[in-house]
């Protein structure tokens, strides 16, 4: 397999040029037949070898969050503004704001002009645009609808974004909080505890049992800190082979929603995210089956990615697709209800637009309250631990005071 620069005429005699992998130019020239051009020109540009020097490319090339939702916000206001795909890309990559983002886009603007789709030409960069995101832009394409389909994904990231920044902006207390109770605690255990040991020894008198268990402590973290160091790096090592197999994925998802609190807001994300995706797919143009399977890819969640796959396996043998949902026992009342209302009267993306509603005020106040309530609790396990280790050390003291005083 060869790459091509080429030149090519449609049958006005307009030129275009680009570049085309074939295995020789009867190939070339027949995929170019194909979009209704016929080949003038061609030149050998590079052979395997190169393509993976391309391929690599792609992977240093890769656009982050911000970089997506500009890209894909840029995109949607210019096609719905009347100008073609080619100019609009052309346009984006002139204005990009960094030397990567501007290879990303000339990149996808020469394969379009080549004559791939948008989508085949994004798929190139799967770093960049996710499978939810090529597919979404490939139904847009084929139903004619892709100035709306951009939109809609734009409105999309931009929601997956303000998301993450709200959890983030809610837990960066609590960590600094967890942080700062774990150094004080290794501090005094391993620090300053022992210095008390060998006044202890002096004292002869029968240490209280809690003292006991501080000094059992603190001798252990202090004689074999390597071993909890190995114990944490094992198990971090250990859960990430079982999260690296399907099944360990399904066991740790399902196991994370049983958490008190915080398993019902990570399953209200998932549910968010389900019926975000599977609204734009329905609007895009995507059948009820991939609209399905896209938003299964997308939840966060092995488990309910699962529970997904097989409602949609009913829905292909003529199930509805709020009862396949229900059959489940996991979809919460208020998303089934809906769902099977948007099936009855033909607004199933309408009506999962009223549930997109209500988990946007639902999740955010989920992640403020659950946070919120970490904060009080860390707080006083901190006064309890930290109250606690010096309340050990003060009662031999107690005792010996008592012994004079007797």
């Amino acid at each position: 397999m060869q790459t091509y620069t080429y030149k090519a005429r449609d049958a006005a005699g307009k030129l275009i040029q680009g570049t085309l992998s074939a295995e020789n130019e009867i190939e070339l020239s027949g995929q170019l037949s194909k979009s209704g051009y016929y080949l003038t020109f061609s030149r050998v540009s590079s052979s395997q070898g190169s393509k993976a020097g391309s391929k690599r490319a792609h992977h240093i090339n890769t656009l982050n969050a911000s970089e997506l939702l500009n890209f894909t916000t840029q995109l949607a206001i210019s096609l719905d503004a009347g100008i073609t795909l080619l100019a609009a890309l052309r346009d984006l990559a002139g204005a990009a704001p960094t030397k990567k983002v501007k290879a990303v886009v000339e990149s996808i603007a020469n394969n379009v002009e080549s004559g791939r789709s948008l989508k085949d030409a994004l798929s190139d960069y799967p770093k960049s645009f996710p499978k939810l995101y090529t597919s979404i832009i490939g139904a847009g394409e084929s139903t004619g609808k892709l100035p709306f389909v951009l939109g809609d994904l734009a409105k999309l990231l931009e929601w997956q974004e303000e998301l993450k920044s709200k959890v983030k902006e809610a837990s960066i207390y609590p960590i600094i909080l967890f942080t700062t109770m774990i150094l004080v605690v290794l501090v005094l255990v391993i620090v300053v505890i022992p210095k008390f040991k060998p006044m202890f020894d002096d004292l002869g008198v029968a240490l209280p049992l809690p003292t006991q268990i501080v000094l059992a402590v603190s001798d252990l973290a202090a004689g074999y800190w390597w071993a909890g160091l190995l114990i944490i790096i094992g198990g971090v090592i250990g859960y990430k082979v079982v999260n690296s197999q399907e099944k360990g994925q399904y066991l740790i998802a399902k196991w994370k929603l049983r958490i008190p609190v915080v398993g019902v807001l990570m399953e209200k994300i998932a549910l968010s995210r389900f019926c975000h995706t599977f609204a734009l797919g329905l609007r895009s143009g995507v059948n009820v089956f991939a609209a399905l399977g896209i938003a299964s890819e997308v939840t966060g969640n092995k488990y309910f990615e699962t529970l997904i796959v097989k409602a949609r396996d009913y829905v292909n043998v003529g199930e509805k697709i709020s009862t396949a949902l229900q059959m489940s026992g996991k979809f919460p009342y208020l998303v089934v209800r809906m769902i099977g209302v948007g099936e009855q009267t033909g607004t199933l993306s309408d009506t999962l637009e009223k549930v997109n509603q209500y988990y946007d005020k639902e999740v955010p106040a989920a992640v403020r309250g659950l946070f919120a309530m970490f904060e009080p609790l860390m707080i006083v396990t901190m006064g309890v631990v930290v109250g606690g280790i010096a309340l050990s050390v003060f009662l031999p003291l107690t005792s010996v005071v008592s012994k004079v005083g007797g």
